[in-house]
């Protein structure tokens, strides 16, 4: 997985989450364990995570 979304290494800096605004990092293998995810970015406090699918993050905001 980590080759196939090496393009965000990149744009990371850049990305922020949709709901707080808060910078975006690439989760931890905790992280990701505990959501059973294969590979996923996480907020900076880690309240928040977003899965890459097929290389891709997906950065939807919380439905109300």
């Amino acid at each position: 997985m980590q080759n196939e979304t090496q393009w965000l290494e990149d744009f990371l800096p850049l990305m922020r989450c949709p709901d707080t605004h808060q910078p975006l990092r690439r989760a931890t293998a905790e992280e990701c364990a505990q959501h059973q995810v294969d590979a996923a970015l996480a907020t900076a406090d880690g309240t928040r995570l977003f899965v890459i699918d097929a290389g891709i993050p997906i950065l939807l905001p919380r439905q109300p």
